[in-house]
């Protein structure tokens, strides 16, 4: 480890890894949740409604992707969706959308119960607005 100054806080910190391996890290991240999320819809589904069920930036962005994956009532942004997630969460996103297209079916993977909480949380916010 090796100490260099911070030209923002005036002070010392400690670096703990090199660039390239900060990277290497995020990559394995990455590739780790991409096989943990690819064939199992439930799994990602369960975890945006954890998410979801919070309430946080990252809580949000989930609870828009699962509202617009549920019924045509609701709108997500996608690009504030995997902007706001982590990458195990993105990877999630990703892996649900992969797996619901047209015609969706969410609630193969998330009960009535489990989008009405949702809905409770967040509903409004993201409920499409109709001239």
């Amino acid at each position: 480890m090796e100490q260099i100054q911070d030209p923002i806080y005036s002070g010392n910190v400690t670096v703990r890894c090199t660039a390239e391996e900060y990277e290497a890290r995020q990559r394995q991240k990455q590739a780790e949740s991409q096989q943990r999320y690819q064939n199992n819809p439930q799994a990602a589904a369960t975890k945006l409604y954890q998410i979801a069920r919070g309430d946080t930036g990252g809580g949000r962005a989930a609870s828009a992707l699962l509202l617009s994956l549920w019924n045509n009532n609701y709108v997500a942004n996608l690009r504030d969706v995997i902007c706001s997630l982590d990458i195990d969460n993105t990877e999630a996103a990703i892996a649900l959308l992969a797996t619901l297209g047209p015609g969706h079916h969410l609630e193969r993977y998330l009960t009535q119960e489990q989008i009405i909480e949702i809905i409770d949380v967040w509903g409004e916010m993201h409920e499409r607005r109709r001239a």
